[in-house]
């Protein structure tokens, strides 16, 4: 609806500036202050999210172990050089491979707690009233992510591991198991 105000007050600033005629300033200066009010607006809408509000959602999950629910593990990917982390999670033991993090956005935190658990909190943009959704809604702002927190609530037992170090293990272990079945059969 904007952009329909900005053209129509464009259009009018243009004609009564072109077409000489008694009353005509005062429509242009009108015309061109309503033009310079729609694109302020615009721009303050597309860079600080004017005319919209953040709504926040907390979803808190039961957390079982990335790997194996013998080994209660929390893996992470490294990214980059490795100050930045994807953490693989799972949350039931039925889930054939860990969920990795959103990465759009997003910080993390390890707590420390009895119970594993993940806390998901969404931050989202949505129109503050009927009147800017009306005005902005050709923009398609609504629900778009603000930030998004994952907080892994771990155990002390839990151990948190880059899926490199579970590759190395895993081999480890399948080399004692070999050299255990050797060994008993000798």
């Amino acid at each position: 609806m904007i952009i329909v105000i900005l053209i129509l007050a464009a259009i009018l600033f243009i004609y009564f500036n072109v077409i000489p005629g008694k009353g005509h300033t005062l429509v242009s200066w009108i015309s061109l202050i309503i033009t310079l009010l729609c694109v302020l607006g615009i721009v303050a809408h597309d860079y600080n999210h004017w005319g919209m509000k953040t709504e926040t959602q907390t979803k808190t999950q039961h957390l079982v172990s990335s790997a194996s629910p013998n080994l209660p593990l929390l893996l992470y990917q490294p990214l980059g050089n490795g100050t930045e982390k994807v953490y693989l999670y799972k949350t039931n033991n039925n889930q054939k491979k860990p969920r990795a993090i959103k990465l759009d956005k997003v910080s993390t935190k390890i707590n420390h707690g009895k119970q594993p658990s993940l806390k998901i909190r969404t931050t989202r943009y949505v129109y503050k009233d009927n009147f800017s959704r009306m005005m902005f809604n050709i923009f398609n702002h609504n629900n778009e992510l603000k930030h998004r927190e994952y907080t892994f609530t771990l155990p002390s037992n839990w151990k948190i591991i880059s899926t490199k170090d579970m590759q190395k293990l895993q081999k480890q272990m399948q080399e004692k198991m070999h050299a255990q079945k050797a060994a008993s059969l000798h």
